[in-house]
């Protein structure tokens, strides 16, 4: 039976349109042509037909009769509707199963769930069991490969290999799924420039949708509350102040906070304005080519400042020279200096010096002078040297350094000095109980600006410098030359002059004074802390270690007294312990021979 209600009013069909009944017909071999008259009589006698039959529970007798003009009876034109009735409800079934399926790949995509045709030929095979059911379509694998999408590219996916390790070894490698078959039709709605064989249309990509954060208008909301009781909340204290008479102190207030209004000109224009103003500025009274302009034709260089890595930068040091080439070079300096004056003087650049006379060359040079009047030529010549010699002498007065200056100077080379570099040395002294000794091995030190320790021990005393290169090369001399170590200290307010009148003969002794020398009566015994009398015959000082330093050990020179070897290696510091083993284990050269 046909769906389609007939036309009204028995209006005629338009020519660019026609009816599926008519076209099945004619596509099944029939040749008459009905017009839009004959179609809707026939339609009635037919649906006449099937309202009989369905009363008198028989079919029509007159099914196969044919009708007139040469048209299929009615019993013809049901069996055609029925036919495309269920081809209808099948094409309908296929889609709602083809949206279900499309529903339930997007649910889960992975999934694989198996087409009706599949469905079909699965139910139409074999079964081999008991039960005669089918597998399950999840156990056929045969659902197409659907494409993921950016939302599904990091969801869980479905393991592709068998779960248990047993079945795991022995499973073969699945082979690899052929896509579906998919009929290529041409979408009659494309345009013919868009559509192609077997190409459809794209789907319209949809926007997406933008939600709030949860509690955003809430959020909001309590905000603006806020704000409006805070408002009310000054408003109130506003009140407040005025009835209690504290409006001024809060007008006082604002008016601090507020900034003042900017000047009527900047400073740094001031002296560039007629009026001090940028109201009537302009540039025919500008105040700038006048004299008392502060600006002028002339630039002004700003002092070069030397750069920060230039006090870092090594200097070249200077070339070392023997005495003879240090006289060769001041000659040549000075007769470079002297020919230049000359040259000056040649010019008329300078005015000759005047001759300077001596009473030896008087007669040479005031030749006519000094015969006419030699009384006044030698005393204005005597007054000439005497007038050079006090000018050199006021010279070398305002060349001459203060104390102060002098002491600075000394300092400033001391640091110098110390810049080269750093030197340690170490003494032994047999005998260091004379006072004497003691104070010209302490003073020299701090003069020199050395630091170190000096031990007196019962057995030995040792002495231990460090300081610049050259003060340690001037303490060495001292220490093995200028000191005589077996001559004790004189008694107070004795010279040498009552020793000489003391000796036998009245002669001083012509030896060279040495470490180990002394004058022939000069005294060779001294008194220790003890009390005890001490002789200073084989009393002798040597120098056992000399070596570079990194850093000064100690910030001072002091002498320390220590009874036993712990004592002595405890005041040498963990550092230098090892300087009084060096000490304690020293013999001299003619000592090891033996």
């Amino acid at each position: 039976m046909s769906t389609k209600r007939p036309l009204d009013g028995g209006t005629q069909l338009a020519p660019n349109k026609k009816l599926k009944t008519q076209a099945s017909s004619i596509s099944s071999g029939s040749t008459g042509v009905l017009t839009g008259d004959a179609l809707i009589a026939q339609k009635r006698a037919e649906i006449q037909a099937k309202m009989a039959a369905l009363k008198a529970n028989k079919p029509a007798t007159s099914a196969n009769t044919p009708g007139p003009l040469g048209v299929p009876n009615s019993s013809q034109f049901s069996r055609e509707a029925d036919t495309e009735l269920q081809r209808r409800v099948e094409e309908a079934k296929k889609k709602v199963n083809a949206a279900k399926a499309k529903t339930a790949l997007k649910d889960n995509p992975y999934l694989s769930i198996a087409t009706a045709a599949d469905r079909a030929a699965a139910e139409a095979a074999p079964s081999g069991g008991g039960l005669k059911m089918s597998a399950h379509p999840l156990l056929l694998d045969m659902a197409p490969a659907v494409p993921q999408s950016k939302k599904d590219r990091y969801k869980p996916m479905q393991p592709k290999f068998a779960s248990i390790k047993a079945n795991a070894r022995n499973a073969p490698t699945p082979p690899p799924v052929a896509p579906a078959p998919v009929e290529s039709k041409t979408n009659p709605y494309a345009s013919s420039s868009t559509a192609k064989d077997g190409d459809a249309p794209k789907d319209r990509a949809s926007r997406s949708f933008r939600f709030n954060q949860k509690g955003k208008y809430t959020a909001l909301g309590n905000q603006m509350r806020k704000d409006a009781q805070l408002e009310a909340l000054k408003q109130r204290i506003a009140e407040s102040a005025k009835k209690a008479g504290l409006d001024t102190e809060f007008e006082t207030a604002e008016k601090n906070v507020k900034r003042a209004p900017p000047p009527a000109a900047e400073w740094w224009d001031m002296s560039l304005l007629p009026s001090k103003a940028y109201d009537d500025f302009s540039l025919a009274n500008a105040y700038i080519r006048t004299a008392d302009s502060p600006i002028s034709i002339y630039i002004q260089h700003p002092i070069p400042i030397p750069a920060p890595a230039d006090k870092d930068a090594q200097q070249l040091k200077p070339l070392k020279l023997t005495a003879k080439e240090r006289k060769k070079v001041r000659k040549q300096r000075r007769q470079a200096v002297l020919q230049d004056k000359r040259d000056h003087i040649r010019m008329g650049l300078l005015p000759p010096d005047p001759p300077k006379v001596r009473l030896s060359n008087l007669m040479k040079v005031l030749t006519s002078d000094a015969v006419q009047d030699p009384t006044r030529v030698e005393a204005r010549v005597r007054r000439e040297v005497a007038m050079r010699k006090h000018t050199h002498e006021k010279m070398n007065a305002e060349r001459k350094l203060e104390p102060e200056e002098r002491r600075a100077k000394i300092e400033e080379k001391k640091v110098a000095e110390e810049s080269k570099g750093l030197v340690g040395a170490l003494f032994r002294v047999k005998i260091l109980s004379d006072p004497a000794h003691r104070f010209k091995v302490r003073k020299n030190a701090e003069q020199l600006n050395l630091t170190g320790i000096c031990i007196f021990h019962p057995a030995f005393s040792v002495v231990y410098v460090e300081g610049a290169a050259k003060f340690v090369r001037n303490y060495k001399k001292l220490m093995l030359n200028r000191i005589h170590w077996t001559e004790a200290a004189r008694p107070r307010g004795e010279s040498p002059s009552d020793l000489l009148e003391a000796s036998p003969s009245g002669e001083a002794s012509t030896s060279t004074p040495g470490p180990s020398s002394a004058p022939a009566d000069a005294p060779t015994q001294t008194v220790n802390e003890a009390g005890e009398t001490v002789s200073l015959e084989d009393n002798r000082c040597d120098c056992i270690w000399e070596g570079v330093i990194v850093e000064r050990n100690f910030k001072n020179f002091k002498p320390k007294s220590c009874p036993n070897d712990v004592a002595a290696r405890e005041a040498f510091g963990t550092k230098l312990a090892s300087r009084w083993d060096v000490a304690k284990n020293w013999k001299p050269q003619e000592e090891e021979l033996f």
